[in-house]
């Protein structure tokens, strides 16, 4: 089915078409977007999608959204964007879900009709005429989409496969299947690839070559962009993976850095480098701390001034911000 017949607003391109050169198409660069096994929250109590969007048709004069973001999202930069092709038509893809989700991200801070208000004004923003139009459409189906996941309870299942056909079936309900394949199309095939190598891993009949070799068939299976992307992702790990036991087999940081240009290149290398000496600095104040905040709490026997002394001594020694960090690992600290 095409969105234009399930929106009722003109013509809209699939995901294939000539990306926009066209003024105002803007591209936020995502290819993929991973995958979330749990149900997405509703917006509202009230009982039943259509009325939910029945009363975010219009919103309250007093409902526009102000200037000053939610609490949440201030100091951030907006997530997604609009992609709009030659003809002057919205390119549906997850660009635009995040778009969305960036707003909608502060669901429970502010009215839902002031959510959506502010959505719409991100639309307008980075589009005009038939595809703004197909962009606010599309916004309202989603909308419902995210009522009906949250009122069918969709996280509560416990098996992840489960979760992901539950989904699948709901999108397909509310955004129709072609919507809903070019929306989640690669969500899901990566969701079906994490149940399966789950799946894998708990194989106790499987000998640990049998395993890895399934687990390759499964990522072999992926199309392209998405094995590209997943492993982009695990990249990092792969590469502390291998330092570590580097360094656990007494390598020296002249051998590290060989290490590091002969996979990342020489100039990561030296970033990593100089990414290693912050570490080591911030560990050597952090210890520096520990040791005085240690002596403060043998030497004072009161707990009023001893808590007084302790906040004088981390004022002294770091900066507003970097007292966020210090004050997280001293509450997660046993």
């Amino acid at each position: 089915m095409a969105l234009a017949a399930l929106l009722g607003v003109g013509q809209v391109a699939s995901r294939e078409r000539p990306r926009p050169s066209a003024p105002g198409a803007r591209s936020s660069g995502l290819t993929a977007r991973s995958w979330r096994t749990e149900a997405l929250p509703a917006l509202s109590t009230a009982p039943a999608p259509a009325r939910l969007r029945q009363a975010l048709s219009v919103a309250p004069p007093d409902s526009a959204p102000r200037r000053v973001a939610a609490p949440s999202l201030r100091g951030t930069d907006v997530d997604g964007a609009v992609l709009v092709d030659a003809n002057g038509d919205l390119i549906v893809g997850p660009e635009l879900l995040s778009l969305f989700d960036y707003f909608l991200s502060a669901t429970g801070e502010e009215p839902a009709a002031v959510i959506k208000a502010r959505i719409v004004a991100a639309i307008r923003e980075r589009a005009t005429g038939r595809a703004a139009e197909q962009a606010i459409a599309l916004l309202d189906r989603y909308l419902g989409y995210r009522e009906a996941a949250g009122a069918a309870r969709v996280a509560q299942a416990a098996d992840p496969a489960e979760r992901l056909a539950a989904l699948r079936e709901i999108r397909r309900e509310q955004l129709g299947a072609d919507v809903a394949a070019q929306l989640f199309g690669d969500e899901e095939r990566e969701g079906e690839a994490a149940i399966e190598t789950s799946r894998l891993l708990a194989d106790a009949t499987l000998s640990p070559a049998e395993r890895d070799a399934r687990i390759a068939e499964v990522e072999a299976a992926l199309p392209e962009h998405l094995r590209e992307a997943r492993e982009a992702a695990v990249r990092p790990l792969v590469q502390q993976a291998e330092e570590q036991a580097l360094r656990d087999a007494g390598a020296s940081d002249e051998e590290l850095h060989a290490h590091r240009v002969a996979t990342v290149g020489p100039e990561a290398a030296d970033r990593l480098a100089e990414l290693d000496r912050q570490r080591a600095v911030w560990q050597q104040r952090l210890d520096a701390f520990a040791d005085a905040r240690a002596a403060i709490a043998a030497s004072e026997p009161d707990p009023e001034a001893r808590r007084a002394a302790e906040e004088a001594l981390l004022a002294r020694a770091f900066t507003p911000e970097e007292r966020l960090r210090v004050r997280a690992i001293l509450s997660s600290a046993p």
